[in-house]
């Protein structure tokens, strides 16, 4: 996109402040993986110093006619990954939506669901943290990787039932329960489209929380967020 001939791109590569980026780069692929509390930080630094690395090398290097444009193109494709990312990482495990560099939330949710192995073995547990594509299920029995199960569960009034295979298992520590994460496999539509209203729901009960604990004491911000947890159901769901 900046048109840097060939010379010009080895004398980036063999640069000190390439491999200083690159290597923090990976460092922040490593704290995403690991959910660490210091990669938020990390990360804004580095597209930070790759903002500025691409305005040394379009400015330097570049023989593209139109220098500003490739480089404003540049930033707003590093501000838009920034967003999402920003918008994914949260505090594992917990209702509503908390992002990992905020503290702890005072209001969380515990959703019980009835999980059914292959083998029509039925285990209760509970699911503590949900999303579009997924959820984390706390529970005691042991549970294998790649093993479909069945999962059954209520949240807000919408009953869900779809099936789901393990993709990860994780044992009790201080900060992470002992269960399963669970990847949804194809459901039906209007299990999707009840999945969708109840994260919708959950999304606005996290923008509340953000809004307002520090402007409420706990009773009065309890007492909003049950409000909003129990706030009769306008939406419509459609069958077929």
């Amino acid at each position: 996109m900046f048109d840097i001939p060939a010379n010009y791109c080895l004398r980036i590569l063999l640069s000190p402040v390439y491999y200083v980026v690159s290597l923090l780069a990976m460092l922040v692929g490593y704290g995403l993986w690991e959910m660490k509390r210091w990669v938020w930080y990390t990360l804004v630094l580095v597209n930070i110093l790759l903002v500025y690395e691409n305005a040394i090398w379009v400015n330097d290097y570049g023989e593209n006619h139109h220098k500003l444009l490739a480089f404003l193109t540049s930033s707003v494709f590093i501000a838009l990954i920034t967003y999402w990312v920003s918008s994914e990482i949260r505090v594992p495990y917990f209702f509503p939506k908390i992002r990992w560099w905020e503290s702890d939330p005072r209001y969380r949710l515990s959703v019980p669901v009835a999980l059914k192995r292959n083998d029509g073995v039925l285990i209760n547990g509970d699911i503590l943290d949900l999303s579009m594509s997924g959820c984390f299920i706390k529970l005691r029995s042991d549970i294998s990787r790649d093993e479909e199960v069945s999962l059954d569960f209520l949240v807000f009034g919408y009953g869900i039932k779809c099936n789901g295979v393990v993709v990860w298992c994780t044992n009790s520590t201080v900060t992470h329960p002992r269960g399963i994460g669970v990847k949804f496999l194809a459901m039906e539509r209007v299990d999707r489209r009840r999945l969708r209203l109840i994260n919708r729901r959950l999304k606005k009960m996290a923008a509340f929380y953000r809004r307002s604990r520090y402007l409420l004491n706990q009773e009065e911000f309890l007492k909003k967020m049950a409000e909003i947890e129990t706030t009769p159901k306008k939406e419509k769901i459609r069958i077929g």
